[in-house]
């Protein structure tokens, strides 16, 4: 059950939470591709995963795992507060490259 329902759960919760999986990979600190395989069945997160995966997504470990099918997917506020952390990061990153390579610091 869990290997059959978990991996399109997990991709339900990503597109609901309108996030990329590279986005959600950098977040749980594993590649893009080891992301693509939870989404695609071919490699499972570790346990520890699945519950940062979970309240990430704001949905429960039993829900993502096919236990319950209760379908109530949250409000994501802590993924889209992360992924505008995030990417506030990269620019002004961005922003102190330029300035160094202006004003050679």
């Amino acid at each position: 059950m869990y290997t059959e329902v978990f991996p399109s759960r997990l991709k339900m919760a990503r597109e609901y939470s309108c996030a990329t999986q590279v986005e959600v990979a950098r977040i749980i600190k594993v590649s893009q591709s080891t992301y693509a395989g939870y989404e695609t069945g071919r490699s499972e997160p570790s346990i520890e995963t699945i519950a940062v995966l979970s309240k990430m997504f704001d949905v429960t470990t039993d829900w993502l795992l096919g236990v319950s099918s209760e379908s109530h997917i949250g409000s994501n506020k802590h993924l889209k507060e992360e992924i505008n952390r995030q990417k506030m990061i990269r620019r002004m990153e961005k922003e102190l490259a330029l300035h160094r390579k202006a004003y050679g610091t």
